[in-house]
């Protein structure tokens, strides 16, 4: 694109930042172009008729035109916004986790149709209470792996091959599952005792648990949260995903942290 040619593109603001009185500069996340940096002049105005469009939360289609770094806004019109969230506090602090992933995973001039689409449905899902907000959070931090590239590998045990174990033992950091048999053989020099809990970087989880994450990672985008577990169950599928997406990403997020902190 050369600079002052007009572009028409659709994006969601995963972040917005103040500048000087009335601006904001944006970071939108696009399919065609993954994320991009947008200036918006007086887009913090109470008169502003991009007052909306660019919120955080919102997808709007925009016409930019490009000089050096960045993008201008020219037009932008919002097509769904979902400010519901910010009516409850737990779902505000998740909705921006997601926003955070999104802004660490994706990178600019690659397309991102998957992550697009993935962070769309996820807020979709949050704000309209599709389903449990556990469910949620859990399937978006899997799915985010398989979008950037580092999908688990949960066919059979990656010792054996085999794959009617009552219990999987899932690897956080390289996202294998071993059977009891296969990791006692590995560990065996380490002395490790195994009660269905974390040894060390793996998580003990049952059949359906790994049932589950083998269908959040190959559903089709719209069928994503139509899966069941128990409660119990859940309990693994939640401290599974968030340790493998953690792992993956090599850091932790402020907004997961006050997540965490605020449905204790």
């Amino acid at each position: 694109m050369a600079e002052n040619d007009l572009i028409k593109i659709k994006g969601i603001v995963t972040r917005a930042v103040q500048y000087k009185e009335n601006d904001k500069i944006l970071t939108v996340l696009t399919a065609e172009m993954g994320l991009i940096s947008v200036y918006c002049h007086g887009a913090r105005s109470n008169k502003s008729k991009y007052l909306t469009s660019t919120r955080l939360f919102c997808y709007s289609e925009f016409v930019l035109t490009r000089k050096k770094d960045f993008y201008y806004i020219k037009e932008a019109d919002y097509i769904e916004a979902f400010f519901d969230i910010v009516n409850s506090v737990d779902k505000l602090f998740l909705g921006q986790y997601f926003l955070e992933v999104i802004n660490e995973i994706c990178v600019e001039g690659e397309r991102q149709d998957g992550s697009l689409r993935l962070v769309l449905n996820s807020l979709y899902a949050l704000a309209s209470d599709l389903c449990d907000v556990k469910k949620i959070k859990s399937t978006f931090e899997l799915r985010a792996c398989v979008e950037m590239g580092v999908s688990p590998n949960l066919s059979s045990c990656r010792g054996c091959g085999r794959t009617d174990s009552e219990v999987y033992y899932f690897d956080v950091v390289n996202g294998d599952f071993f059977c009891r048999d296969c990791l006692l053989s590995q560990e065996r020099e380490r002395s490790i005792s195994l009660e269905n809990e974390a040894v060390g970087a793996y998580i003990a989880v049952s059949p359906s648990v790994a049932t589950a994450v083998r269908f959040v990672v190959n559903a089709r985008p719209e069928r994503l949260f139509s899966f069941t577990l128990s409660e119990e169950a859940m309990k693994d599928f939640y401290s599974l995903s968030e340790k493998y997406l953690l792992n993956q990403v090599g850091k932790s997020f402020i907004t997961l942290d006050l997540y965490n902190e605020q449905i204790k």
